[in-house]
This record gives C-alpha cells, structure tokens and sequence, in this order.
C-alpha cells in the first residue's frame, strides 16, 4: 500500500502511514460519539452532530501551514485512543448533564456505542427503581401522617372538654364506635354534670329513623371513663306505619323547655318528645305526640301519647287536638310528663264544653245516619216533624219537613187508595201512611207518616193541597209550600 499523502509504502493493513502519520482509511471518526463515519460526511450518522473530523484536524493544519514552517507532529494512534478514553470518561460523568446518544444496537461494527447504550440504560433503570422507592416511602409517611391526624380527631372526641356540644360528642362516639351504621338522624343530646366526684359525667342522646318500614328512636348513654367515653344502647322502640319528627318547630316548644336534663323523684333524667304521625297523614287525619321521660340508673324509658285529629293552627303550624292521653297517668313520671304537655303547643286538649258539644253532635250524626235510605223514610219524617205536629194539634199552620228521594218510599203493593192531578201522584197505604210523587222532579216525599194515628182517607182539597184524615181529626197540606194547617 502507498500513503496517499507522502507517497511512502506502508505495510498492508495499516491505518496510519508509518511515515507521516496520515490516516490511510476514507473513514473519519465522529469527536461526539467517536464512532466512525466516511471521511466526506456533514453530519455522524450516529449520533446526528455536524461533523468535525477530528482524527483529520491535524492534516488540515498541516497544509495550512505556511511552507516555511516546520509542520506540526500528527497525533498517534496511541494518543487518540488515549483522547477517546478521556472522552468517554468525561462523558459517562457528564451523563446526567447532557443528552444521551442514540446507538444503534443493530450494528455489529459498533461495540463501543452498544456498551454505552448498555450503561445508560441500566442507569435509567437503577433511577427508575430509585424514584419509584422514594414516591412509596412517601406515600407510606403520609398514610401515617393522615392515621395520626384522624386518631388526633378520635382523641378529640375522646377527650371531651367542656366547650363541646353533647351532640359533637355524640355523633363523633357513635361513629367511631361503629354504632352509626344504620344511618339514623341525631335528634338530642345533654350532658349531665356531676359534683360528686363519684359520679362521672354522662350524656343521653336519641337518635331516629323515619325513612324505613320500621321507624325507631334509640336512646343511648355515654359515661366519662377517664379520658374516654363508654358508649352503651340503652333503648330501642319501633313505632310501625308511623312518620317520626323530631323537632322544636314542629313539636312548637321552646328550645330552654326540650329536651333538657330534669329530677324526677330523686332520679336523673331526659326528657325529650317528638311528632309520631300517620305516615303521609295531613289535616284531618290521626297524629300523634309522644313525651318522654328516661331513667338515666335504671335504663327505664315512660310515654306519654296524645293522640287525636291533627287541625292547623292560624300560623299555619298543625296539632294534635285531643281529650287528653291514651295512657293513665298515674305514676310520679306521667304526672311529670302531664304537666309539661300544657307547654307544647303541638297537644290540645279539649275542654268539657267542647267534648259536651261533639258528644252531642256525634249522637245526632249517628241518629241521622239510622234514618237514612228509602226504608226509613216514616221514622225521618217522624223525627223531623215531631214538634210541628203538635203545634198542628194546637191550630197554628206550620212549614212541614219533608226528604225528598230517588226511588220509591211505598209498597205499590199495599196501595190503599191514590190521588192524581197534572203535577202530583197521592198515595195512601195500609199502614195508614200518605206518600207524595212530584212528576217533574220525580222525586218521592212523605206527607204523613201515622206515628199519631194512622191516615183514613184521602182528598184533594183545592188546587194541589190535599184534605188528610186521621184520628179523628184532619188536616191539609199544600204539596207545593210543604204548608200544613188544621181542617177542624
């Protein structure tokens, strides 16, 4: 081989002239990635930076350099190999700093690129595993951080102070101990102070439940055990097919009345109330008021219902109006509960006068509902037109009561005699009963019923009035004015 450069022949298979140093290969190596790459190339097909030949630089200057100066020594293939190694090395420390190269592993000719492929990527791993650690250890130390917090919140409800509402404290034990899973409405809550320091302190609250087939009110006990609180269900009523409202408004109480923590013969205890409705019952239907009273010792729950018609009042606020309640009242706790109901506005007890005036209107419905219908047609108008027959006996001309129906009041069967006109049908039967028949309304009426005698005969007296004899005596009726007068 000849060196193209100093035309000196060089052993076969030589990369540098041993003469001159000249490369003697057409390929250049790439001063990024030092892969090689032909010597006309603009940019490294490796790694894509403009091409500078760096393994040429030296030749370049030599021919620049003026003919009267000594040419520079190329470099020799031990020292550029030296420069790689240095390279490299600054490169794997700067990995952090500058992009990575892109590396062809497809190409067997680049060994040196593979490695640093190799390297880069188990450093990408080592990293990825790194960072995937720290992101668990530092969700691990706020899932620690958030249990502290909510154990600082249990501790809170624990360590009850005096400045938190019984309710607070009620709803916070109930949840954590995990007797607020049927979901109910906290209606009350009071505390019970102590200065005995054998006495702990306690609360008493009533939870509810209205949105189930079975509406329930619980009344629980929570007792002060050093810095916590033991919570315990007490009682637990259902109140089936009825609606559930626990409320002041709705009770129209005032809030300082109930509930509130009260001393009944010597003992402690709640007293609370609340709506016990029909469910979907509006004015005019049952409704009910239940006052309670609960025996903090010994767990003992009394009632006191009133139950009636529920009215409206002008405010537009509704209660129970009642004769007093379904219970007796005897007993130190119903007495109890007997006087505070004076002081619901929801409960309404009726006076003596008002319970006088519906017994007698109720008497009177009842009667009136016996009389009703075609069979009892003589027995209404006997009742109807009892005192105006014996104003009849006296003479005076009276405005009779007659009930006006449908269909027939009169056995045609027992038809004793009859009278017609254009307007009217008479007619007298067996039983001594006259019976009118209006042919434009059609509508049937009695005119006499015989409770004082029974009817003997039948006439027309004039235009539609008819002459009646009965008893001995007789009378006349217009079948117009429902006018009766006597004919003695």
């Amino acid at each position: 081989m000849r060196c193209q450069h100093c035309g000196h022949e060089v052993p076969e298979g030589s990369v540098f002239c041993n003469h001159c140093g000249y490369r003697m290969s057409n390929e250049a190596t790439c001063s990024y990635c030092h892969q090689p790459m032909p010597a006309t190339s603009a940019f490294c097909p490796h790694c894509g930076k403009a091409a500078n030949h760096a393994a040429n630089a030296a030749d370049g200057s030599r021919e620049r350099t003026p003919s009267n100066q000594a040419s520079p020594r190329p470099a020799t293939y031990n020292e550029q190999r030296r420069m790689a190694e240095r390279q490299a090395a600054q490169r794997e420390a700067n990995a952090w700093q500058r992009p990575q190269p892109q590396v062809d592993d497809d190409d067997d000719d680049s060994n040196e690129g593979g490695s640093n492929f190799n390297r880069n990527l188990i450093i990408g791993i080592v990293t990825a595993v790194i960072l995937i650690a720290l992101l668990s250890l530092l969700r691990h130390c706020n899932s620690q951080e958030n249990d502290r917090l909510e154990a600082r919140a249990d501790s809170a409800a624990l360590i009850a102070d005096s400045s938190q509402e019984p309710l607070q404290i009620l709803n916070a034990e109930l949840s954590r101990s995990g007797m607020a899973e049927d979901k109910a409405y906290t209606g009350c809550a009071v505390r019970f102070s102590s200065t005995d320091p054998d006495t702990p302190e306690r609360i008493v609250g009533v939870t509810y439940k209205d949105d189930t087939d079975r509406p329930f009110i619980k009344v629980y006990t929570l007792t002060r055990d050093g810095a916590e609180w033991k919570t315990e269900l007490a009682q637990t009523k259902y109140y089936d097919g009825r609606s559930i409202i626990m409320d002041n408004s709705s009770l129209i109480a005032d809030a300082m009345n109930i509930p509130r923590a009260t001393t009944v013969d010597g003992k402690q205890c709640l007293y609370f109330g609340f709506l016990n409705h029909l469910k979907g019952a509006g004015e005019g239907n049952n409704g009910r008021v239940t006052l309670c009273l609960f025996d903090i010792e010994n767990k003992k729950l009394t009632t006191l219902t009133y139950d009636g018609q529920i009215r409206s009042r002008t405010d537009g606020r509704q209660y129970v109006y009642c004769r007093g309640p379904l219970e007796s009242t005897s007993g130190s706790e119903r007495s109890f509960l007997r006087q505070e109901a004076a002081s619901i506005g929801a409960i309404r007890v009726a006076t003596q006068e008002e319970i006088d005036a519906e017994e007698e209107a109720k008497a009177k419905e009842e009667e009136e509902k016996a009389l009703a219908g075609e069979e009892n047609a003589d027995a209404k108008w006997d009742h109807d037109n009892a005192e105006n027959m014996d104003k009849l006996k006296e003479g005076e001309e009276v405005k009779m009561k007659p009930t006006q129906y449908d269909k027939p009041i009169i056995n045609m069967k027992e038809i004793k005699d009859k009278l017609e006109n254009d307007r009217y049908l008479v007619f007298l039967d067996t039983k001594g009963s006259v019976v009118g028949f209006n042919k434009s309304t059609r509508k049937y009426f009695t005119i006499y019923a015989g409770k004082s005698g029974s009817a003997s005969s039948i006439s027309f007296h004039g235009d539609n009035s008819v002459l009646i004899k009965a008893g001995g005596s007789s009378f006349t009726y217009d079948l117009v004015h429902d006018r009766a007068k006597s004919a003695n």
